[in-house]
Formats: C-alpha cells, sequence, structure tokens
C-alpha cells in the first residue's frame, strides 16, 4: 500500500475553512454549555439548544470529511477535533464533580493512591476495581505533579484517551483501506456508537482502556505492513500497551487477547505475497499476562463476572423461549421519569435502520477489495456481531451486557460502514448530492446513538449546588450529607446506604461505605421493620451507620445525585415507618436528618458521638 504523509496542505487549512470548522464547533460547544447552564438552574430551556449545539460540532465536520479534497492530516485534525468537542460535552454538563455513578468510584480509588502512595487500595463497593489501578495510576501520578483535584486530573486523562481514540482509529482504518477519505468517515461513524457521547466519557478504567485496545491494534497493522526497520519498536510498543491495558480493564484485556489471537489465526491461513509477519507473539503474550493477572492478582474477578454473564444467558434464552417479557426500550427507570418523546425514539430508530441498511454494501466492498487483511475480516465479523450485542438490548438482564460488548464491536462496523462509499455518489445535475447524503447520515447515526445511549431525561445537566437566596451555597441531599460525614466522620467507621447516597459518601465524603447490593442493604433499608437476621447482616459487616434516603431516586445511578424537581411528586418516597423502624433498634442513635435523608448510628458499639447533627 503506497503511504502517505500526514501533511495538512496550506490549501486545507484556509481561514474561510478549517478555521470556520473550528468556529462552529466551538458556537456549538457553547450552546450546549448554555443549555446545561440554564437546565442546572432549573430554568428547564428548550432540547432543540442543546442538539443544535450538537449538530453546529458535527455537521461541518462531517460534510468536510465526505470531500475529496481534503489532505489526510486535515482529516486526522478534522476527527480529533470531533472527538474532542463531543468530549467537552459531557465535560460542560459535569458540575464540575463526578456525577456518574462509576466515576465516584473511581474518583474514591485515585483519592486513595493520592493519600497512601500505593495501588490496590481497597474499594467497598466495587472491590474488583483496586485489582486494575491503571487509570487511578496514570490520574493519581498527574494529581502529584500538578495538584490538581481527582475530577480535573481525571478530565484530563480522559481527554487525552479520547485524542488517542480518534487519532489511532483514523490512522488504523486508513492504513487498512488504503483511503483516508473513508478512514476519516469510518472514525467519524464510530462518534454513532451508543456509549460514545457520556458513557464512555466518564472517567472509568474502560474509558481509557478501549483506546489503548485501538493503539494496539494499529500497531499490529503497521507490524504487518510497515517497513521491516520499524517492526521491532511497534512490536514493543504494543507488548508495553498490552500490559497497560492487562492493568486497566479486565474486560477490554480479554477483547485484546481475542484479537490477537484471532488476528495470528486468520494471518496463517491468508496467503499473502510478500509474507507478512505473524503476531503470535503478541497473541502469546496477550493470552497469558492477562491469565496471570487473572489468577495470581485479581482472581475475585472471575467472582464478579461470572454471575453477570450466568444471569444474561439465562435471561436471553427465557426470553427468546418466550418465558420472559422483552425489555421495553426507552423506559425511565422510576415512574416519574418523562418517557422520550416519539420523534427522539424514531430518530434512534433511524439510526439504527441506516447502519443495518449500510452494512451489506460495506461487506460486500471489504470482501472485494480487503479480503487478503486478517484485519479487516475481523472488523466484517465485528460489524455483523454488532446486531447480535444490539439485540441484547431487548433482553432485561442481559441488556449491559450487550451494551458494553457493542462498543468493541462498533469499532469494526465503523470501517465496514465507512467503505460504503455514498459521498462518491454524484449525479448529473447535483453532484454535491453524494456528500450531503453521507453528512445526513452521519448526523442521525451520531444523533441516534447519543439519544439511544443515554436516558433522554438525563441529556442535561440537574444542579448538584444552587445558590440561595440569602447566599449560601446549598448542596443536594445526597452531597451535603456526604460532605457532612467528611467532616465529621472517621476512616476506621464503616457506612450502609443505597446506589447514589453510597456513591456520593466515596467520593467526596471518602467514607468507607457498602451500597445496597454490596452487603445485601437492599433487604434491609426499604423494608418496613428491622428483623434479626437484617440486624445480623449489619453486624457481620461491621457497619456502624445506616443511611436511608427516602427519595424514590435513592437506588438510581444516573438521577439521584442530584435535587430532585419541586413539581415531582413524594408518592414513591419510602413510607416514614421504613425510617423509623431503626428507632426501634437497641441502641441505635438518629445522628442526621436533613428531611429526605437520614442517618443512624447503629448498635451500641458504633461511634456515633463523634458526628454532629447538622
Amino acid at each position: 500500500m503506497r503511504r502517505e504523509r500526514l501533511a495538512v496542505s496550506r490549501r486545507a487549512l484556509l481561514p474561510n475553512r478549517f478555521a470556520a470548522i473550528v468556529f462552529a464547533s466551538g458556537l456549538g460547544l457553547l450552546l450546549c454549555s448554555l443549555a446545561n447552564a440554564l437546565s442546572r438552574a432549573g430554568e428547564a430551556p428548550t432540547p432543540l439548544l442543546y442538539w443544535a449545539g450538537i449538530l453546529l460540532i458535527a455537521v461541518p465536520i462531517f460534510y468536510r470529511l465526505t470531500s475529496e479534497d481534503a489532505s489526510p492530516g486535515e482529516r486526522l485534525l478534522l476527527v480529533c477535533l470531533l472527538g474532542l468537542a463531543l468530549f467537552g460535552v459531557k465535560l460542560v454538563r459535569d458540575a464540575p464533580i463526578f456525577t456518574f455513578a462509576d466515576e465516584f468510584l473511581h474518583g474514591y480509588n485515585s483519592n486513595q493512591v493520592s493519600i497512601h502512595h500505593h495501588l490496590f487500595q481497597p474499594n467497598p463497593i466495587l472491590e474488583t476495581s483496586k485489582y486494575y489501578p491503571g487509570l487511578e495510576g496514570a490520574t493519581s501520578a498527574l494529581r502529584t505533579l500538578t495538584g490538581l483535584s481527582a475530577y480535573s486530573a481525571g478530565a484530563i486523562v480522559i481527554g487525552a484517551a479520547r485524542l488517542v481514540a480518534m487519532s489511532a482509529m483514523f490512522v488504523l482504518f486508513w492504513r487498512v483501506s488504503g483511503s483516508d477519505r473513508a478512514a476519516g468517515i469510518g472514525t467519524a461513524i464510530f462518534t454513532g456508537n451508543f456509549n460514545f457521547l457520556f458513557w464512555s466519557a466518564q472517567f472509568s478504567y474502560q474509558s481509557m482502556a478501549l483506546p489503548l485496545l485501538l493503539l494496539i491494534m494499529l500497531a499490529v497493522v503497521e507490524l504487518e505492513n510497515g517497513p521491516r526497520r520499524a517492526r521491532d519498536a511497534w512490536r514493543t510498543l504494543a507488548a508495553l500497551v498490552i500490559a497497560g491495558v492487562v492493568i486497566t480493564h479486565h474486560i477490554t484485556s480479554y477483547w485484546v487477547a481475542a484479537f490477537l489471537v484471532a488476528m495470528s489465526i486468520l494471518s496463517a491461513r491468508i496467503k499473502r505475497v510478500p509474507k507478512r509477519p505473524n503476531p503470535w507473539r503478541l497473541a502469546v503474550f496477550a493470552v497469558v499476562l492477562t491469565i496471570i493477572w487473572l489468577v495470581i492478582v485479581a482472581s475475585d474477578t472471575v467472582g464478579y463476572i461470572s454471575p453477570t454473564i450466568t444471569n444474561a444467558i439465562d435471561s436471553s434464552l427465557h426470553t427468546a423461549t418466550g418465558e420472559a417479557p422483552t425489555r421495553d426500550l426507552f423506559q425511565g427507570a422510576t415512574s416519574t421519569v418523562k418517557p422520550t418523546p416519539g420523534v427522539a425514539r424514531a430518530i434512534s430508530l433511524l439510526a439504527v435502520l441506516l447502519l443495518a441498511g449500510g452494512l451489506p454494501f460495506g461487506l460486500r466492498t471489504v470482501w472485494r477489495r480487503y479480503r487478503n487483511q486478517p484485519i479487516a475480516l475481523i472488523f466484517g465479523v465485528a460489524a455483523i456481531g454488532f446486531f447480535g450485542a444490539l439485540a441484547l438490548r431487548l433482553t432485561p438482564a442481559a441488556w449491559e451486557t450487550g451494551n458494553r460488548a457493542s462498543e468493541f464491536l462498533f469499532i469494526g462496523l465503523s470501517f465496514v460502514l465507512g467503505c460504503v462509499g455514498l459521498e462518491r455518489w454524484r449525479p448529473q445535475r447535483a453532484r454535491w448530492l453524494g456528500r450531503a447524503a453521507a453528512a445526513a447520515a452521519l448526523t442521525v447515526i451520531l444523533v441516534g446513538g447519543a439519544i439511544a445511549g443515554w436516558p433522554w431525561d438525563s441529556q442535561l445537566a440537574r444542579a448538584v449546588k444552587v445558590h440561595s437566596e440569602e447566599g449560601p451555597v446549598i448542596s443536594s441531599p445526597p452531597l451535603a450529607m456526604a460532605e457532612w460525614a467528611n467532616r465529621y466522620g472517621s476512616d476506621d467507621e464503616k457506612w450502609g446506604a443505597e446506589t447514589a447516597t453510597s456513591r456520593m459518601l466515596l467520593d467526596p465524603g471518602d467514607r468507607r461505605v457498602f451500597s445496597d447490593f454490596t452487603a445485601n442493604l437492599i433487604e434491609v433499608i426499604p423494608d418496613n421493620e428491622v428483623v434479626p437476621f437484617q440486624l445480623e447482616l449489619l453486624h457481620e459487616d461491621h457497619i456502624h451507620y445506616v443511611v436511608v434516603d427516602r427519595r424514590e431516586v435513592a437506588g438510581d445511578g444516573i438521577r439521584g445525585f442530584f435535587f430532585s424537581e419541586g413539581d415531582k411528586p413524594t408518592t414513591g418516597w419510602l413510607p416514614h415507618v421504613a425510617v423509623t423502624k431503626f428507632e426501634g433498634v437497641p441502641g441505635a442513635t438518629r445522628i442526621y436528618d436533613s428531611g429526605s435523608i437520614v442517618v443512624f448510628a447503629i448498635g451500641p458499639a458504633a461511634p456515633g458521638e463523634r458526628l454532629k447533627q447538622p
């Protein structure tokens, strides 16, 4: 394959072209920021303001990527701009503090590493996360060098990972297809995967590991197709990044091992002239290192993953045989959550139809042009597999498994659809029509993926802090309780709480807390009475404080961290007896009461006297 330089021509960067695109992206991000600010202030802005910002960011980039005269360097800059601008959409939604459920877990881990200067610090809610400290190690190192908070340092690390993902994917697709135009379009398609806008932009270990997977793929392709003198460098880079993935995220490490094994097998079976290097050594290294880490360091991971996989399989079988109902799409977690509007649902479904409609044409191109390249065949299989993962979203206990798998499979789908060539369609009377159609399809895929990947009512920010009329800043109920616990609590005390309050007790509360499922508190907190076996559960886990959050969103890992909307009814709250039941427990003391959240010191040995009533 002819190798071109990533040169950015002067013509490509004329002020009336590239600068205008950058300006549009900045203006779009400003609109998204304004919409979030209004939403945070309780002004209920029209969603059109937010989506107009998304379109201003994406549409000019999409249209330019479909052009023939853009240079490879310009396309690389455009996809990086697209990735970072969409990452900015998530940042302007933040408080700025962590507001995603997984972020609290990893923020706590980062704090513990920074405090103790040692990896593998325990996490009471997600114990498995301590065995994969790559993200927290990098973040704590940046914090040590700069003095930044966990949130600020985490945003920089994930932003850098996003930049790696976009640039590595573009170069990877370019090397495989030989077309920088197809590579740019394929990379743009990837932004339409359901998790790209929010879930994969959060401070979480997969957000860092998946870009490393793309870097490994690029290294393997360069190892095969690059100059002989550079092979050792690419092989060394791949080995280092493999090690980085293994210590960062368990699921991604399995995908890395599977990819390298598949590449080795296909490389051995496909006859090519001249003969290309087989990455079997890297495959062996990845498999052995993953197994060693799993067995020696992170053996608890098996117990963490196996129930999820087993439940997903059982649920899929029950749904397929009609023994269990399918999962309703676009439905909220609680009765007070507003449904997704019909127009938004239609756009999301149209995006899936566009993906499915382009698949046969992309597969045909891949088979005709690239079937002698092992990685192209892997991309084709992954593209088909994506729709199998999509079907899992209809299964109640398997939808999360399908959602997480879909992001990895979407890499292959992005390459395949980037090869469709719709942008090359040039009717006699409207030569611009093919480019316009391609840009419109990319826009629908991006917007539809964002709608499908995150609840409609949570696309915009909610308030965790507000300014009162008297002047002081007021925190949301779970945040206020976490700040109080951080101020008056002790490191040797254990807490028990439901999803929302437990996450905030971790960070910023910095308390040792068990969540509703990790300590069976789901059987204790919501009940109207305390029975002996429930007290035994609390004492077995040495829990000193129980947090009772009466709000309906207490178990909601998306909405439970914020102020509730003023017009929301309290009919779904826990009954008052669910709180007063602890007053009958010998030695229990009510030590905090904000109306919606109450904290009890449990048992005569509980050091409740250390805490003060707010």
